[in-house]
């Protein structure tokens, strides 16, 4: 696609463009492309995202786009799209939006009947999930926690009763604090994978148990610069826990009762799931 072309497909669109989280040759073709057909860039750091470009060999107008000023700015933009100008929306590293600003600014477009497209690319999230060693269908992805108080603890308790992946991003002063909350919640044996400096020359992933792993923190035993990735492995859950249970009371009640009496009392003395109860009780029947 010639530069030309390019503008003409962009014009008056927001971008939303993935960078690189460390390896600047992770950057895409597609993403170089839009990079240099748009009007101007919106970046979290205007100094950082200069130095991508510098390193692309492109000048480009940047402009400050983050959670300090994102209110006033969106507008600013938004006005800049109605014009029919084209901006691409970047952070520091990897894809806007997750845990960086831009959120709001999307959402503002959207409602202005902008168009808004994504340009695929890094993220610390995926990046960590391929090769933290674990696997399962479902992931939460926790972000940055508050630093402290009641919403802090209400995440981590919430995240420990949860089966899928817990994934937490984490700065190196605050980590050692973290794995500590973790562990006193998760339990020290709950399996964890440590992604540091991801796509960076010091990269490690260390695959532990958040008792193991905060003992080396706290040891001195392991070298806490950088930038965290924390996913921690979900509760083990066997797939049919509590069916013999549910399938057992509801073969007395349901010779006794109708279904949906037998259903109600099923669930009141098991603690399962309505849903569940109600699907074991129409199989017993068909039986």
């Amino acid at each position: 696609m010639t530069h030309g072309a390019c503008l003409n497909k962009i014009k008056g669109s927001l971008y939303v463009v993935g960078t690189p989280i460390g390896n600047l040759m992770d950057i895409s073709r597609r993403a170089i492309e839009i990079l240099t057909s748009v009007d101007l860039i919106a970046a979290e750091d205007t100094r950082v995202s200069q130095k991508l470009l510098s390193n692309i060999g492109l000048k480009k107008r940047i402009i400050a786009h983050h959670r300090f000023n994102e209110q006033g700015s969106s507008q600013g933009i938004i006005s800049l799209l109605k014009e029919g100008k084209s901006v691409a929306l970047v952070s520091d590293s990897g894809t806007p939006c997750l845990s960086d600003p831009g959120a709001l600014l999307v959402s503002e477009a959207r409602k202005a009947k902008i168009n808004v497209l994504a340009i695929p690319g890094p993220s610390a999230l995926t990046a960590a999930l391929s090769v933290c060693g674990f696997y399962s269908k479902h992931m939460n992805f926790n972000g940055f926690l508050p630093s402290r108080g009641a919403a802090r603890k209400m995440i981590i308790a919430q995240a420990a009763r949860q089966s899928g992946l817990q994934v937490f991003f984490e700065a190196p002063h605050r980590l050692q604090t973290t794995v500590k909350d973790l562990m006193e919640v998760f339990g020290t044996d709950r399996p964890v994978a440590v992604c540091k400096e991801l796509t960076k020359l010091f990269e490690r992933t260390i695959e532990s148990t958040l008792g193991n792993f905060y003992e080396l923190i706290d040891k001195a035993k392991f070298d806490m610069r950088g930038e965290f990735v924390i996913v921690v492995k979900g509760l083990a859950i066997e797939p049919d826990s509590g069916d013999a249970e549910v399938k057992k009371v509801l073969k007395v009640l349901l010779e006794e009762l109708a279904l949906k009496d037998a259903v109600r009392i099923a669930v009141q003395l098991t603690g399962k799931s309505r849903k569940l109860v109600y699907g074991r009780a129409l199989e017993i029947r068909e039986k």
